[in-house]
């Protein structure tokens, strides 16, 4: 996660971060997800602690994460885009502890697909990251799966090796950050290749960030790589009755959405990817994606986990979250209806 403004802030959205990954471990406990490496990023304490989150957030953290897992899974398909074979990338940036790249590496491992990203990099505070070093370096079944020579870097707050980088940064200074990323270090390639296929991956991130922020980081992916893609997991349409209260209770924890306002409809954000250089831009509600395009035998097994009684209040949640996806170039994705 990063930052609205000011050092209290920063440490608030921080705090989201652990927020989050509290429900994918209850959701991966109760088997909505398949996630054994989540629960290694929590806090001995909250790790003893076996916290379940009532149904409604389950469901929602399954369903955001199905849709995104496909997407990913689409754009590193070897099908799609570019010739057969081509290696991708992708930049996953305010990442906090996500551990999408073990959970997917080993499920196309697992599924004789093989891995088709030749680097995963992500980006966030210097403070979450440290400590996302210190796990991964201290946990075998963490640090094996990067591909073998693994470096600690910045004083302890970042990771190199041949498949995964982790590297502090706020992304406010976008400038100074980005040119770090494509420039080589010495002897050693750039962390990021310009001539691959190119996701970048913002989960919750954006609302935090002013909107020229988002369009310089937007800009930047389409214009640094030929071949781009995006895909972002965001609140919208926060300018009524639900919108104003859930503002409201983030302002108690002091945390501010700087973009929110930005983004009042779904096709706002699929505008914000075509204005800022994706040529191909679509985006569903969180509802949408439940209702018309994860497979219904998906969705019975789900609904088999856990009774949930606020099916109205499940639907207005969901009803004000969207999952966008864009691309340009030879870097396809796509979520297909059922």
């Amino acid at each position: 996660m990063q930052p609205s403004a000011g050092p209290t802030g920063d440490a608030s959205v921080r705090a989201t971060d652990q927020d989050a990954l509290v429900s994918r471990v209850s959701a991966a406990t109760l088997g909505y997800l398949d996630d054994p490496t989540a629960s290694l990023f929590l806090p001995p304490a909250l790790r003893r602690s076996k916290e379940r989150r009532p149904p409604l957030i389950n469901i929602g953290t399954h369903a955001r994460t199905w849709a995104v897992d496909a997407l990913v899974e689409s754009f590193l398909s070897e099908a799609n885009g570019v010739g057969k074979g081509k290696a991708r990338q992708v930049f996953s940036i305010g990442a906090g502890n996500d551990s999408r790249f073990w959970r997917m590496k080993a499920s196309a491992t697992a599924n004789g697909k093989g891995w088709n990203c030749a680097k995963w990099v992500e980006v966030d505070f210097a403070e979450a990251t440290a400590t996302k070093a210190r796990t991964i370096s201290t946990k075998a079944e963490l640090k094996g799966a990067l591909g073998g020579d693994v470096k600690i870097e910045h004083g302890g707050t970042g990771i190199t090796s041949p498949l995964y980088a982790l590297v502090p940064g706020d992304l406010r200074s976008f400038t100074a950050l980005a040119s770090s990323l494509t420039t080589p270090n010495g002897d050693k390639p750039p962390l990021l290749d310009p001539s691959l296929p190119t996701l970048l991956l913002a989960e919750c991130v954006m609302v935090y960030l002013p909107p020229e922020t988002n369009n310089e980081i937007l800009s930047w992916i389409s214009g640094t790589f030929s071949d781009a893609a995006v895909i972002s997991y965001d609140p919208f349409g926060l300018d009524d009755n639900f919108g104003k209260v859930m503002i409201r209770n983030l302002a108690t924890r002091n945390l501010s959405l700087p973009s929110a306002l930005a983004t009042p409809t779904l096709d706002s954000l699929s505008q914000r990817c075509l204005a800022n250089g994706f040529l191909i831009a679509s985006t569903f509600s969180v509802k949408q994606i439940r209702d018309i395009v994860i497979p219904s035998a998906e969705l019975e097994r789900v609904a088999k986990i856990e009774q949930i009684d606020e099916v109205e209040e499940l639907n207005l949640v969901l009803e004000h979250y969207a999952i966008t996806w864009g691309s340009k170039g030879d870097a396809d994705l796509d979520l297909k209806s059922r």
